[in-house]
């Protein structure tokens, strides 16, 4: 008897909690939202998500939380630091307690604005360009020479994509060879890691007087 006693208690309980839950879910999804700003104010907390590692909001006074939706390279945290004085629109939702949430459509801190500016990356003609080659890359399934970086006479260098060298071209690459590349360019992505260079599609190597065709991914 007393095992049933504690098990429909604990039952009770489960399902109490499983309610107050819901009845907060639905809470925060009935109340309504409201534009908000431009608004100024100073960033006074950093808000993190569950884990407590990463950066998902920002307090401003003392009980205003800014929220992000959308993607940010580098983290939200990228985008202010404490004492920070910021400019922000968007939707607001303000509970009985008085905390609200603004869910961020638009926000300025110096130069640094969110959503961020969208950036063309279109991929454009690589025109016939003489330079070295710097470093040989490798197909990792089977070691043959797909690629290389490459230092152009003048400009920045690029990663020239040759898909798969055939056996003539091969002996042909080496490190400080000279080489005239032609073909398409892939600019970084958007949230390209620090360091990434350019991406070079080849269609054509010009080593010495002789011009080889080249396939690299299309």
């Amino acid at each position: 008897m007393k095992h049933t006693t504690v098990f429909t208690t604990a039952a009770l309980f489960t399902l109490l909690a499983g309610s107050a839950l819901t009845a907060m879910d639905d809470d925060h999804n009935n109340v309504p939202t409201t534009p908000v700003g431009p608004v100024t104010a100073a960033i006074t907390q950093l808000n993190f998500d569950e884990s407590g590692a990463t950066v998902n909001g920002f307090l401003v006074g003392t009980n205003i939380l800014l929220t992000f939706q959308k993607p940010v390279c580098g983290g939200i945290g990228t985008l202010g630091a404490v004492g920070n004085a910021v400019t922000y629109s968007g939707s607001a939702q303000t509970f009985t307690s008085g905390f609200q949430t603004v869910a961020v459509t638009s926000f300025a801190n110096g130069t640094i604005t969110y959503p961020p500016a969208k950036i063309s990356r279109k991929p454009s003609t690589y025109p016939l360009t003489a330079g070295t080659i710097t470093q040989l890359n490798y197909n990792p399934e089977n070691g043959a020479i797909d690629g290389f970086v490459f230092t152009p006479t003048s400009g920045a260098k690029v990663f020239v994509d040759i898909g798969s060298a055939n056996a003539t071209l091969t002996p042909l690459l080496t490190v400080g060879a000279s080489v005239s590349v032609v073909g398409t360019i892939e600019a970084p992505g958007a949230c390209a890691p620090t360091g990434t260079i350019s991406e070079v599609d080849a269609s054509s190597l010009t080593i010495g007087t002789t011009a080889y065709p080249v396939g690299g991914y299309r």
